[in-house]
């Protein structure tokens, strides 16, 4: 598998954001590369609906620190409950 079939498969996840904290079931996603710059991976991604992506409550809209403060999670977190959807 390459990293653009991963993509496509996170992106058929629900949201993890959603899914962990809100309790809605939202897909399909974005991919949201975790890490900056040179560090990002087309492995390292998490599923976000679009708002939790792109939103106002999301991580590109309040920015990463304050995304990652008010959802009290972590760009770690967001990766382990993407896995854990994609090996259900």
């Amino acid at each position: 598998m390459n990293g653009s079939d991963y993509i496509l498969m996170v992106k058929e996840l629900r949201c993890v954001i959603c899914w962990n904290l809100i309790e809605q079931n939202v897909s399909p996603c974005d991919a949201h590369h975790v890490g900056i710059g040179e560090d990002r991976h087309d492995f390292a991604v998490a599923a976000l609906c679009k708002e939790h992506h792109q939103g106002a409550t999301g991580i590109h809209g309040m920015h990463r620190k304050a995304f990652h403060s008010f959802w009290k999670t972590s760009d770690i977190l967001l990766l382990a409950w993407t896995a854990r959807e994609l090996h259900k």
